[in-house]
C-alpha cells in the first residue's frame, strides 16, 4: 500500500444519512448492513453483481441476499444499465413528506418544510423526542404521530405509550414496526389510557397462562390451545383459577377441552375464586360417591341371603313349583290333544 493510499483511509470519512440509521437500520441484517456500509466507503456510486460481490466480506450466497434485502428495502436500485445504485434516501423522503400534505388538502409552500404539522402536537413531539430518540427524531416518526392524533384520534398518554413500548421492545428507530404497532392498536379499538390498560392487562394475562398452560401439560400448545386461552382471559378468568381447573382435570387427562368444560360449567355456577370452585368440586365428589354407592347396593341386591334380601321360604318355594310347571308344560300340552293319560282305557 502506498502513503497516498495510507493517507486516504487514515483522513477519509464515509458519510451516512441519518434516515438510514433511524427508519432503515433497525430492520436489516447485520449482513445488509456491513454491505451497505461497504458500498458507500467505495463511494464509485453504481456496481455490476461482480463488483458488489468482490467488495463483500460475505459468501457469495449471503452477498446476494444481503443485496436483495437492500434492493427490497428501498436502499439499492438497479438503473437502465443493470446496475445497481444508491437510492437517494433523503429525497425520497422530502417526496413523500410533501405528497402526505398535499393528500391532505394541500399547503403553502411555508407549510412544506420539515417541521411538525399541527403546533397542538409540538409538545407531544418534543416529549416522544426527548425520552425515546435523544432527540434525533426522525421525521418518519412525525408522521406516525400525526396519524396517531387525526386518524386514530388517539389520546396523548395513548401515542407516548406507543413510542415507549417500541423502545422497550427496542424497535424505536424501524418505522415500520412502530406503525404496525400503531395499526394493531387501532384495530383493537384501542384510543384512551383506560382502555389501552385493559388491552394490555389481557395481553400480559395471555403469557402468563400460555406459559403455566406448557409448564402443566409438557407440550408445545397448537392453534386450539391457544384460542381457549385467549377466550378463557377475554371471560376473565383469573391464571390461578385456569391453574386450578387443570389440576382438576387430571383424574381424565388434562386436555384444554375438558378444562374449558370445566370452566365452563364454573361460569355457570358464578365461580369466581379457586375456593369457591374447590367448594364446588367438593360438593359434585360428594354427589358422585353417593350415586355410586346407591348402584352398588342395586347391584349386591341379589347376592343377599333370606329376609334381608326380601325373599321367603314361601317364595322359594313358590318358585320352584312354577319353575317344575314350565320344565313339564311342554310335554302336558302334547297328552291333553290326544285326551292325556286315561287309565280306564
Amino acid at each position: 500500500m502506498s502513503s497516498e493510499d495510507i493517507n486516504k483511509l487514515l483522513l477519509s470519512d464515509t458519510a451516512i444519512e441519518d434516515l438510514f440509521i433511524c427508519q432503515y437500520m433497525a430492520g436489516l441484517s447485520k449482513e445488509a448492513i456491513c454491505l451497505y456500509l461497504l458500498l458507500k466507503m467505495d463511494g464509485s456510486g453504481k456496481y455490476s453483481i461482480r463488483d458488489i460481490e468482490d467488495k463483500s466480506l460475505f459468501s457469495k450466497q449471503e452477498t446476494n441476499e444481503a443485496l436483495a434485502e437492500l434492493v427490497a428495502s428501498g436502499l439499492i436500485c438497479k438503473n437502465r444499465t443493470d446496475k445497481y445504485q444508491f437510492v437517494d434516501i433523503k429525497k425520497e423522503e422530502v417526496n413523500s413528506y410533501c405528497a402526505t400534505v398535499i393528500a391532505k388538502g394541500g399547503a403553502e409552500l411555508s407549510d412544506l418544510e420539515l417541521s411538525p404539522l399541527k403546533k397542538e402536537r409540538d409538545d407531544l413531539c418534543s416529549g416522544i423526542n426527548k425520552s425515546v430518540y435523544a432527540g434525533k427524531m426522525g421525521y418518519v416518526f412525525y408522521r406516525i404521530v400525526d396519524r396517531c392524533l387525526f386518524e386514530y384520534k388517539f389520546e396523548t398518554i395513548v401515542i407516548y405509550r406507543l413510542f415507549e413500548e417500541a423502545k422497550q421492545q427496542k424497535f424505536q428507530y424501524n418505522y415500520k414496526a412502530v406503525e404496525n404497532l400503531a395499526r394493531e392498536w387501532d384495530k383493537k379499538g384501542i384510543r384512551s389510557a383506560d382502555k389501552l390498560e385493559e388491552v394490555l392487562k389481557a395481553e400480559k394475562d395471555f403469557e402468563i397462562v400460555k406459559d403455566m398452560v406448557g409448564r402443566i401439560t409438557r407440550k408445545r400448545l397448537n392453534e386450539y390451545d391457544l384460542e381457549r386461552i385467549s377466550k378463557w382471559v377475554e371471560l376473565s378468568f383469573s391464571p390461578d383459577l385456569i391453574e386450578y381447573a387443570y389440576r382438576a382435570n387430571e383424574y381424565r387427562g388434562i386436555t384444554s377441552k375438558n378444562v374449558d368444560e370445566t370452566l365452563t360449567n364454573w361460569m355457570l355456577a358464578g365461580i369466581k375464586t379457586v375456593d369457591e370452585a374447590n367448594k364446588y368440586e367438593n360438593e359434585i365428589h360428594k354427589e358422585n360417591q353417593k350415586k355410586y354407592s346407591g348402584r352398588k347396593n342395586a347391584r349386591s341386591y341379589g347376592s343377599k341371603a333370606g329376609a334381608e334380601a326380601g325373599i321367603t321360604y314361601e317364595g322359594k318355594k313358590a318358585q320352584a313349583e312354577t319353575s317344575e310347571k314350565k320344565q313339564s308344560g311342554e310335554s302336558a300340552d302334547i297328552f291333553d290333544i290326544f285326551g292325556g293319560d286315561d287309565e280306564d282305557d
